[in-house]
């Protein structure tokens, strides 16, 4: 338990001094926070930017979140670097050195290669950490990054599911930031691009189009139970291998009742629902087709076939991801039925995003 240490990220137009505040009866356990830039002409966060609220707003609600937690909470917060656009590094770099070294910010995570250089050159004394966008895995890839001073190294989603490759970099000496609730489903073409996953989402305005929110993939077993997602009971005998553990967003929970929620579960072995915390774009779906995936259903031993497992059932005469699909909705209760809120929420958001991708919008510079 002591060795525990939890990245977390946040979006800071959705999180709150107090959710700050309240994560330092944690500081023991976090290694940093994590947040994204804001401007995504400059790189882009990765998700939907807050319809409501402008480029000027974002930027100065970002700023002041990181100067009030430099004086009154003092957590280590790290930049997301992570999706360039044109290859405007000295854009970047710049921006870096005008507006976020000042306050402190000596953290990025960065997928690509050149910019990881520039930003050693121009800022020497900055720790750099490695992206699971990068899509690297083994010892040679990840040898690359450190060659150019990355110091924690954060491979691709996909390791969570290969064991033997998280131990071996592990032996190898490479510190390892691990995503272990990610989701994304296996074979994900999206994840398998050349910038991953929300490189591809952060461009799409029409974001109900992809692999993830296809019912025919997400509600399939075979692709479910593969997908880049562990429970918290299998995450503990990985945790040897492991330097830092990422913790998600919540889908509609504050940095704060995530952080809480997995503290209870990783403390008492609480079963939970795995969607909880999975933050693909699939987890709607699951829940009203679905409902609950509970946790204490999975064993090491259903882990270890999955992760063999080339999806020829047929010749294996296997049918192990069917059969836990029924066992799940045996135990569950049914699907989850949506309360008016998210109801409503979910229209509202369908229709701007609609309307939007009539108009072709771009969101201008403030």
């Amino acid at each position: 338990m002591n060795n525990l240490k939890l990245t977390i990220g946040f979006s800071p137009y959705h999180t709150r001094k107090k959710h700050l505040q309240g994560l330092t009866a944690y500081r023991q356990y976090i290694y940093d926070l994590h947040f994204p830039h804001y401007n995504p002409q400059i790189s882009a966060s990765g998700r939907a930017v807050e319809p409501r609220i402008s480029l000027f707003e974002a930027r100065k609600r970002t700023l002041d979140l990181i100067s009030w937690n430099q004086k009154h909470t003092g957590f280590k917060l790290t930049l997301l670097l992570n999706y360039l656009l044109h290859d405007n590094y000295k854009v970047v770099v710049d921006n870096i050195i005008k507006e976020f070294y000042p306050l402190g910010v000596r953290s990025f995570v960065v997928a690509d290669i050149e910019l990881i250089k520039r930003l050693k050159d121009a800022l020497p004394d900055c720790e750099v950490q490695g992206s699971c966008l990068s899509n690297r895995l083994t010892e040679e890839e990840l040898e690359e990054e450190r060659r150019e001073g990355v110091v924690l190294h954060n491979p691709s989603v996909n390791i969570i599911r290969k064991p033997a490759q998280l131990e071996r970099n592990h032996n190898a000496g490479y510190a390892q930031k691990i995503i272990a609730f990610e989701g994304c489903l296996h074979n994900c073409p999206d994840e398998s691009s050349p910038y991953g996953h929300r490189w591809y989402l952060a461009r799409s305005l029409a974001q109900d189009h992809y692999f993830c929110k296809n019912p025919e993939v997400s509600l399939d077993p075979r692709y479910f139970f593969k997908a880049n997602w562990v429970t918290v009971s299998r995450l503990k005998s990985l945790l040897p291998f492991i330097s830092v553990v990422k913790l998600p967003r919540g889908r509609y929970k504050s940095v704060l009742s995530v952080t809480k929620q997995f503290m209870h579960i990783f403390n008492t072995n609480a079963s939970y629902n795995v969607v909880d915390f999975i933050s693909s774009g699939y987890g709607a779906i699951i829940d009203e087709n679905i409902g609950a995936i509970p946790s204490h259903l999975f064993d090491d031993s259903f882990f270890t076939t999955a992760e063999e497992c080339t999806m020829n059932c047929t010749e294996r005469q296997c049918s192990l991801c069917f059969d836990m699909m029924e066992k799940v909705k045996e135990v569950n209760g049914g699907p989850k039925k949506p309360g008016s809120f998210l109801k409503s929420y979910r229209r509202i958001r369908h229709l701007a995003r609609t309307a939007l991708d009539k108009v072709g919008y771009v969101r201008p510079l403030k």
